[in-house]
């Protein structure tokens, strides 16, 4: 069993730019209960997948070279910082998408439709653009997250052109997940 989720990866610069507001999160949450991805790990997920077989596994690579062959490169912007499900509840620390979102929307319909049409279950919630910085285990007041996003810079971090996206398998550990990729596809190779 390989535990799967398809990714859109930063370029180096963009995801150092991420990091520098990252660190900026870390330094302003110290002492919180907080898991915070490693900068190697910052990436935009498409579709999780969870723990797959060698037959959900050929059928998640079938459905990428599908969407990979019918769409061709964009570019996006990612810009703002925020938290999910909101301030008051916090659980996730994110940096979000600017324009144009609609390219990177439409590559994730289609890469559910075609899942779907190979047998995996719908996703249960909405794809929303964003790159994950932590996981809070403990939400802080929703005045401290409140100074903290409007203290953080909203500027472009970086412009992200996306020529491919990638199936990664994630393996759990004691210090962090490790990524590894296990297959790429490349965007109009039809």
């Amino acid at each position: 069993m390989m535990r799967l989720f398809f990714a859109v990866l930063l370029d180096e610069h963009t995801r150092g730019r991420v990091a520098l507001v990252q660190e900026a999160m870390k330094r302003a949450l110290a002492g919180q209960r907080i898991s915070w991805v490693k900068q190697e790990n910052l990436h935009l997920t498409l579709r999780f997948l969870g723990e797959q077989d060698e037959k959900g596994l050929r059928q998640a690579i079938e459905a990428g070279q599908t969407v990979a062959r019918e769409r061709q490169t964009f570019r996006f912007v990612v810009q703002g910082a925020g938290a999910f499900p909101d301030l008051r509840r916090a659980r996730v620390l994110w940096v979000g998408v600017e324009e144009p979102v609609e390219p990177l929307y439409y590559l994730a319909h289609q890469l559910e439709k075609e899942l779907r049409q190979r047998g995996f279950p719908p996703e249960d919630k909405p794809f929303r653009s964003h790159i994950t910085l932590a996981r809070i285990k403990e939400p802080p007041p929703a005045q401290v997250m409140q100074k903290l996003i409007e203290s953080l810079p909203n500027e472009p971090l970086g412009s992200v052109e996306v020529r491919s996206f990638v199936l990664m398998q994630s393996v759990l550990n004691p210090n962090g997940s490790l990524y590894t990729p296990v297959q790429e596809f490349p965007l109009g190779a039809g």
